[in-house]
C-alpha cells in the first residue's frame, strides 16, 4: 500500500498522468491473430463521464479487422485498454464469434443506458465468458451491472465484486478498492497506482494497461 501511494504521489508531482506506460502495440506478424479492447467517449452531454467499449479483432492470416460491439458510437478520443496476440487471441476470437449474438439477444429486451444492462455490460460479459482478463474503465457505465444483486469475480480475474444498482464494492489485486454509488466508481487502484474517478478517463495516475 505504501509503495503504491508513493508511486502515485511521484507520478502526480512529475506530471506523468494517463500515459505512464508505453502504448499498447497492435503490431503483430501478418499470420498472427490479434484482439484489441478499446473504448470511445459518448456524445454530448455525457462525453466527459461515460465511455462505450468495443472489441476489434483480426483473425490469423488475414488483413481484415472486425468489430464486436453493442450498437455503434462515433469514434472520438479512443483509448486502448488491452491487446491479445497469437493463440490466446485465436481462442478469444472463436469465443466472441460464438457468443456475441446470444449475449446481445439476452441484453436487448432489458436494455437501459443506466445502470444497465447496456453496451458495456455486453462487453464485460464477453470478457468473462471468453477468459479475456482486462478491466473496462471506471467511466464505462454498465460494466458492473449484475441485476438486482450479484456476486462475481472481476473481469480482470484477480478479485471479486458484489453489486446492486444502488451500491457495489470491488476488491482485487490489480483492481484495487472501488466503491460504486449509483453505478459511479470511486476508489484506489493499487497497481498500477491511481485514484479511480467517474470522470473521463476514469483514473488519475498511472495508466491501467
Amino acid at each position: 500500500m505504501m509503495r503504491a501511494a508513493a508511486a502515485l504521489a511521484a507520478c502526480v508531482a512529475s506530471g506523468c498522468i494517463w500515459n505512464a506506460r508505453p502504448p499498447v502495440s497492435h503490431d503483430a506478424a501478418p499470420d498472427e491473430a490479434i484482439i484489441s479492447l478499446e473504448s470511445t467517449t459518448m456524445p454530448e452531454p455525457i462525453h466527459g463521464v461515460a465511455r462505450h467499449a468495443f472489441f476489434r479483432f483480426r483473425p490469423a492470416h488475414s488483413s481484415q479487422w472486425w468489430k464486436v460491439e453493442f450498437g455503434y458510437i462515433e469514434r472520438n478520443n479512443v483509448r486502448v485498454h488491452a491487446v491479445w496476440h497469437g493463440p490466446e487471441a485465436e481462442r478469444g476470437i472463436a469465443c466472441l464469434k460464438k457468443n456475441e449474438a446470444d449475449v446481445e439477444a439476452d441484453i436487448m429486451p432489458h436494455y437501459l443506458p443506466w445502470p444497465g444492462p447496456n453496451s458495456n455490460t455486453f462487453i464485460d460479459r464477453l470478457l468473462r465468458m471468453c477468459g479475456l482478463h482486462a478491466d473496462l474503465p471506471a467511466t464505462a457505465i454498465g460494466r458492473d451491472y449484475r441485476g438486482v444483486i450479484g456476486l462475481s469475480f472481476t473481469s480482470g480475474g484477480t478479485g471479486f465484486q458484489i453489486e446492486t444498482p444502488l451500491f457495489g464494492l470491488r476488491l482485487g489485486l490489480t483492481e484495487g478498492i472501488e466503491v460504486h454509488l449509483l453505478a459511479l466508481a470511486f476508489g484506489i487502484d493499487l497497481w498500477p497506482p491511481a485514484i479511480v474517478l467517474p470522470i473521463d478517463p476514469g483514473r488519475l495516475g498511472f495508466d491501467d494497461r
